[in-house]
């Protein structure tokens, strides 16, 4: 009969328990390596799926802005680089030309409107839905009409005032006398601009001249002499108020030019309100 030697059984079940939990643990660090790969995996598809799909703030629209707020821009600015970019005397046939070159920059101006060509009132509306500022110039454009007396001055304010509520449903503020407060043609109503800057004052409205004069009113005809003149401007004058005028074409053009030049060099174009940096001239009458 054969005989069991008890020492090497015991030790033959301490090696069989020993390579059982070596086992074990390879089992386990595969299976966690195995979890580990599985949970990347589906992290890196679901990122490649939904790339944005990160930890967000959600982003509110921006409230509307209180009569007299300066509006914000869509991008952050600089307040040191904002341009007061304004148009007179239309809206007329250059004036749809000249909001489609806006839009396309997103750039905001403001316009003192006339009735010149009553057929492009409809315009106004547009510029207003599109952010501009819609301010009053004249009614008629008539210095020798309108600066006759302050009767006839606020009379004729009064019909382009409601000709852009029609067009706006809306009142506006802010204005520019025609020729502007410092104009010589009023010269013929001795004190008239001095009368007329003081009631305006008193109605709680709010009048802008300018600091930078493109000249496309009469000294030039060229679009380069006004591109040169807007960029020489902004450059030189803090808080630059430009005039120009949206029924010259030779001043549309320059825009195409001077508007993406502004905004290649860090400038802002923001609409007039009535806590806009002022440029007031002189009354000289």
């Amino acid at each position: 009969m054969a005989t069991i030697d008890v020492e090497t059984v015991g030790t033959t079940r301490s090696q069989i328990f020993k390579k059982i939990i070596q086992l074990t643990l390879i089992f386990l660090a595969v299976f966690s390596v195995s979890c580990l790969i599985s949970f990347a995996g589906g992290r890196y598809r679901l990122s490649k799926q939904n790339p944005k799909q990160q930890v967000t703030v959600t982003e509110e629209a921006p409230a509307p802005t209180e009569e007299g707020e300066q509006p914000a821009a869509s991008q952050p600015y600089d307040p040191e680089k904002v341009i007061y970019l304004t148009f007179d005397d239309g809206p007329w046939k250059y004036t749809e030309q000249l909001l489609d070159l806006l839009k396309k920059y997103d750039a905001k101006v403001t316009f003192f409107t006339t009735s010149t060509y009553p057929e492009y009132a409809e315009l106004m509306k547009r510029e207003d839905e599109e952010g501009h500022t819609v301010a009053v110039h004249s009614y008629s454009h008539d210095y020798k009409k309108i600066y006759a007396s302050s009767s006839a001055y606020w009379s004729d304010f009064e019909a382009q005032q409601k000709v852009i509520e029609e067009q706006t449903g809306k009142k506006t503020t802010i204005f520019r006398f025609p020729g502007g407060s410092s104009n010589g043609v009023s010269n013929f109503n001795p004190g008239i601009m001095t009368t007329l800057s003081q009631q305006a004052k008193a109605k709680g409205l709010s009048y802008f001249d300018w600091n930078v004069a493109s000249a496309d009113a009469g000294a030039t005809t060229e679009a380069d002499v006004v591109l040169q003149n807007c960029k020489t401007g902004v450059q030189n004058i803090k808080d630059p108020v430009i005039l120009c005028h949206d029924v010259k074409d030779y001043t549309v053009k320059a825009m195409e030019t001077f508007i993406p030049w502004a905004i290649e060099n860090g400038y802002t174009f923001l609409p007039l309100t009535p806590d806009s940096p002022n440029a007031h001239h002189k009354v000289n009458n």
